[in-house]
């Protein structure tokens, strides 16, 4: 009786979850419907405005959480991340040792052709954090057939390469960072222990396996990334371009994909928000009003991730080489909406199964980032 119940019970979880699923695209595809019209005849393309934005600098709050996606909340992988992005137009000596370190490797990485041919549209930094659990968060030992814990506290710099005629775009950033620390232990327990606290029940758990995370106890890390960017199709309705990027670091890897933006835009098509927190397009739009939805599709082969196969330092639980997934797929669909002085967006982000085996798994998380710019 008791396994016909829990039979039952499965599938009208499935059903609940496939039904939100189901609404999420709905909505997104009416908002789609109801952004185009009114945009379509009256609002004027990037290409077609004749003075510069107003606002030079901004800054944003990106906060990504399987939580926010009650159909698919299985809290483990890519469980939580958040960053803080300064961004402004051409001023130096802000960021002199980021700014410093970058040109350097520009220099070095392209031959100089970056720096001789154009000089920076844009430049950003970031602090942020990513952090990674296993399915069984309830587990002390480590867990040799589901992910490690992961962690990652880190600074980047970005410096954002346009060219004169705003069909393509190239970006590189620098991203120093230390691994397995303990904050993301704390704050996750906090966060857990709130949630009980407010629903009055036993889940979700405190964590039990943080000591086993990679590198436990900190280790130093570095990446260099380039992204490319070409404008496709430019109309008042919708935008289409293609983008790519490659790493070298603590993650190696390179990704070629392509973007769509439907409704009001007043920003250059480079800066749709997608993934801001992980391997986001480029840095944030200083410009006015607009309104749209979009959706983003990339592939992405991977050489090494320290996320799953450790760095230096030795790790309770590691996979290697041969157990990595050469190839994923990353995707998302959002919502931004400006007032100028402040952007919005919601988003919902998949990526497929980084590994082999019992591990392998998709994952689903929902996004929500804030920008305030003037």
């Amino acid at each position: 009786m008791n396994q016909h119940l829990g039979c039952v019970g499965n599938v009208g979880t499935s059903i609940y979850r496939l039904i939100k699923v189901r609404l999420f695209a709905f909505l997104f595809i009416l908002t789609a419907l109801v952004v185009t019209p009114a945009c379509a005849d009256d609002s004027p393309t990037v290409d077609e405005k004749k003075s510069e934005p107003e606002n030079k600098h901004g800054f944003s709050l990106y906060v990504d959480q399987d939580f926010f996606i009650p159909a698919r909340n299985e809290d483990r992988d890519y469980t939580m991340g958040f960053a803080l992005e300064l961004f402004w137009e051409n001023i130096p000596d802000e960021i002199d040792y980021l700014d410093d370190a970058i040109t350097w490797l520009d220099e070095n990485a392209t031959g100089g052709l970056l720096v001789k041919s154009i000089s920076p549209t844009m430049r950003s930094v970031v602090l942020g954090s990513v952090n990674y659990t296993p399915d069984d968060l309830a587990a002390s030992a480590p867990l040799p057939d589901d992910r490690p814990y992961a962690s990652l506290l880190f600074v980047s710099g970005k410096q954002v390469f346009e060219s004169s005629n705003k069909d393509w775009v190239i970006g590189s950033e620098l991203q120093v960072g230390l691994l397995g620390l303990g904050i993301a232990r704390s704050l996750q327990t906090k966060m857990h222990g709130y949630t009980r606290s407010v629903t009055d029940e036993d889940t979700p758990v405190d964590p039990k396996g943080w000591s086993h995370q990679i590198s436990d106890g900190g280790e130093l890390t570095l990446k260099y990334r380039q992204s490319f960017g070409h404008k496709l199709v430019y109309k008042n309705a919708f935008d289409i371009a293609w983008m790519a990027d490659a790493s070298v670091g603590y993650q190696t890897n390179a990704s070629l994909g392509v973007q769509l933006r439907l409704g009001c835009r007043d920003s250059k098509f480079w800066t749709l928000p997608y993934d801001p927190v992980n391997r986001g397009n480029f840095v944030p739009s200083t410009v006015g009003e607009e309104l749209y939805v979009w959706a983003v599709f990339r592939g992405r082969g991977v050489v090494y991730d320290a996320l799953l196969q450790g760095q230096f330092r030795d790790s309770d639980l590691t996979f290697s080489s041969g157990e990595i997934k050469r190839f994923v797929q990353e995707g998302g669909l959002g919502i931004t909406k400006a007032w100028d002085p402040v952007q919005v967006t919601l988003a919902l982000n998949y990526k497929s199964a980084e590994l082999e085996g019992q591990a392998a798994r998709s994952h689903y998380w929902g996004g929500a980032y804030f920008m305030f710019r003037w």
